[in-house]
């Protein structure tokens, strides 16, 4: 029996557009200087290793030529859009039955963001409230896909793999915890997760 959801933040609750950032940053970016743009500026960020100033310092150096620092901050958050009010519903009635956990690979800069987006539209002041625990990437100082994150989590939030499922949009991110006997989802974005959960959730109990 499936016991405790383990959600996914963005593509799976709040929605996101993705191609937005990515358009805007290829115009600012220079792809010469981007060839480890990974490893040196944006898993880091989202670890939770380097400043929110650094993040945009190592952006603007790599940068086709120095431009202001709000054009990179808005390029950056320019694939957060809105968490539906529906989802946090969702939320609520799940979490009469289940455990609910937030895991999510972001960014200070994104975090302060999106959490504005919520209070904004929904009068939500804490998120973190819907769930038994939050888990950001950069107050962990762990990011997904790697292993140590989901052994983390199972252990801080002293749940059993068995008895979870684990919600998210990349595949990449729920290979791991399979490995650990969790068991996933992998949600496209196309469909509303409030709308497929009980479906998901009935076939897991099922079996």
């Amino acid at each position: 029996m499936i016991k405790n959801i383990i959600f996914d933040f963005g593509n799976v609750l709040l929605d996101l557009d993705e191609q937005a950032t990515f358009e805007r940053m290829n115009e600012l970016l220079d792809p010469d200087k981007c060839l480890n743009i990974n490893e040196e500026v944006f898993f880091p960020f989202e670890r939770g290793e380097i400043s929110e100033e650094a993040f945009f310092n190592r952006l603007q150096r790599r940068s086709k030529k120095v431009f202001q620092a709000e054009i990179y901050y808005e390029a950056w958050n320019a694939m957060l859009l809105s968490l539906p009010k529906h989802r946090v519903e969702m939320l609520v009635e799940l979490s009469k039955s289940y455990k609910l956990i937030l895991l999510s690979n972001t960014n200070l800069t994104h975090y302060r963001k999106v959490m504005k987006i919520i209070w904004q539209t929904l009068g939500i002041e804490k998120f973190s409230n819907y769930f038994s625990q939050s888990y950001y990437s950069h107050l962990i100082h762990m990011r997904k896909p790697d292993l140590e994150i989901y052994k983390f989590v199972l252990h801080e939030s002293q749940i059993l793999p068995s008895e979870t499922l684990y919600i998210d949009d990349k595949q990449e991110n729920l290979i791991p915890a399979q490995s650990l006997g969790i068991n996933t989802h992998c949600h496209s974005p196309i469909e509303d997760i409030s709308v497929i959960i009980y479906k998901i959730l009935k076939d897991l109990n099922e079996e």
